[in-house]
């Protein structure tokens, strides 16, 4: 019993409870004022054809009472010659009418007082030419306007000018109600009346069950949702309200299991982070460990030993430098807080800039660096120390990846988008099935895995550095045949 009262208090507070509930209100409202607007006009018309089947009733009346009327309006003969008429039609009620519309004689039962008035003005319009039926006048005994007869006499001995005036008011409600009461037409109406008001409640609430049914797949969606099952999509075959609805909410929960993904993929990237700096970090401090402890314990060993062993410590603590920068660009890379600093500059300046900073390196490993631009390119308009740090990844990844004998070359050429920028090498190269994952964090390809160099960061932060300026890296490499890396900086 609880369980079905709690079933109805949450019917009662649903959507579809609240909306059939002012549909079935308005919809009886609409048929109580239909139905009112229909016997309303059911009794204008009413009143239209008593007046129009009866308009020339007073014109014949006239010819029955005029010789009574020439002895007076208020004679004997006149009186009698009506109560001849009534007791032929005890509905119809007969005034006489100066040309002012005011009563002279009163020949209904009870009478009238003989001050009151007719409008002269509906007289009129009634006798006018085709006249808008009905035309309704306030009887001389009063209550509301009716319908009436009316025709132009002279009446008493000198013929002065008025109207008969048959007031039709009480005939016509006797046929309007003997109509209403009795006419098949009627009872035909209101018939078809009540089955179009049941068949359109139902036909409501079916609909709106319907309606409501897809807001009731939504909630139940959003509420499997909230807890916890991100692969909800609701069917949104229509292009209506809920239609669009239900694409909404699937591109949402598309895009909160997207950033869900990518958090656990940022949770994964942060464990081999971890994981990654402990070896790449353990490398270079043991030897840096191994290499201090030697000299420590033969402090009086050969000169060439001590330069060898210095060597090796300053090695690894540029690879740990290196390492610190790439992190420290990566973290800023992250930390969207910080707008780019553009500024218009000259790339052929950079890049011969950046290339002598690489010249020793480059003399170490007996590789040609160069640079091929030509200095009237157009100036670009870029970060300049993200570009720097770009270039340096690049040519260092460049440097390490050609063997001696080899060469890197710098490039920059303009093109109708801006100026492409390329820094192209004769080194090992990479396979084919690395090049689409090569420009992920932490990725190294099996050359660097193989040789212990790399941390995986260098074209991570290049990517990152081209995305954040609106531009795309591309990369065209051959095994054995060297690599080509690109990007494209707009124009200043």
């Amino acid at each position: 019993m609880r369980e079905l009262l709690r079933r109805g208090a949450r019917l009662g507070r649903s959507l579809y409870a609240r909306i059939a509930l002012g549909y079935l209100i308005s919809l009886l409202l609409l048929s109580v004022a239909a139905a009112w607007i229909a016997i309303s006009q059911f009794n204008q018309l009413g009143r239209e054809l008593q007046q129009r089947q009866e308009i020339h009733l007073a014109d014949n009346l006239a010819q029955v009472m005029r010789p009574a009327l020439r002895q007076g309006a208020d004679s004997e003969a006149a009186h009698d010659m009506a109560r001849h008429i009534a007791s032929i039609n005890p509905s119809l009620a007969l005034y006489v009418l100066d040309d002012r519309g005011r009563v002279v004689a009163d020949y209904a039962e009870p009478a009238c007082h003989q001050e009151h008035r007719v409008s002269p003005q509906a007289l009129e319009t009634l006798l006018g030419e085709d006249p808008m039926l009905p035309v309704l006048a306030v009887s001389p005994c009063g209550g509301e306007p009716g319908v009436f007869s009316v025709a132009r006499i002279s009446y008493g001995p000198t013929g002065e000018p008025g109207y008969l005036y048959a007031d039709l008011t009480n005939a016509g409600q006797a046929s309007m109600f003997a109509m209403l009461r009795t006419s098949s037409i009627t009872r035909t109406l209101v018939a078809a009346g009540l089955i179009a008001l049941l068949v359109s409640g139902i036909f409501g609430l079916v609909w709106f069950a319907l309606l409501t049914r897809r807001f009731t797949r939504l909630t139940t969606a959003v509420q499997r949702l909230a807890g916890g099952d991100y692969s909800q999509r609701i069917e949104a075959p229509s292009d209506d309200e809920l239609g669009r609805l239900a694409r909404a909410f699937n591109d949402m929960a598309g895009t909160i299991e997207a950033q869900l993904a990518a958090m656990r993929e940022t949770d994964r990237q942060r464990r081999e982070l971890i994981a990654n700096l402990t070896h790449d970090f353990r490398t270079p401090l043991t030897s840096l460990r191994g290499y201090t402890e030697q000299l420590l314990s033969a402090p009086q060993g050969s000169e060439e030993e001590r330069r060898q062993a210095l060597c090796s410590i300053l090695d690894n603590a540029d690879r740990l430098t290196r390492l610190a920068q790439q992190l420290s660009t990566l973290a800023r890379l992250d930390a969207y807080d910080k707008p780019l600093q553009r500024e218009p500059f000259s790339l052929p300046e950079l890049a011969h800039d950046i290339a002598g900073k690489f010249r020793h390196q480059a003399g170490q490993a007996e590789v040609a660096l160069s640079v091929a631009c030509d200095p009237a390119l157009p100036w670009v308009d870029a970060d300049l120390g993200l570009i720097d740090r770009v270039l340096c990844n690049l040519i260092d990844n460049a440097l390490n990846a050609t063997p001696a004998g080899g060469w890197v070359r710098l490039d920059a050429e303009a093109r109708d988008d801006g100026v492409r920028l390329s820094v192209v090498d004769s080194g090992v190269g990479i396979a084919a099935e690395e090049l689409p994952v090569i420009t992920q964090r932490f990725y190294r390809t099996r050359d660097s895995i193989a040789k212990g160099e790399g941390s995986g960061l260098g074209l991570s932060i290049v990517r990152e550095i081209c995305e954040r300026h609106g531009t795309r890296i591309e990369v065209d490499s051959r095994q054995g045949e060297g690599t080509r890396v690109s990007l494209v900086l707009p124009f200043a």
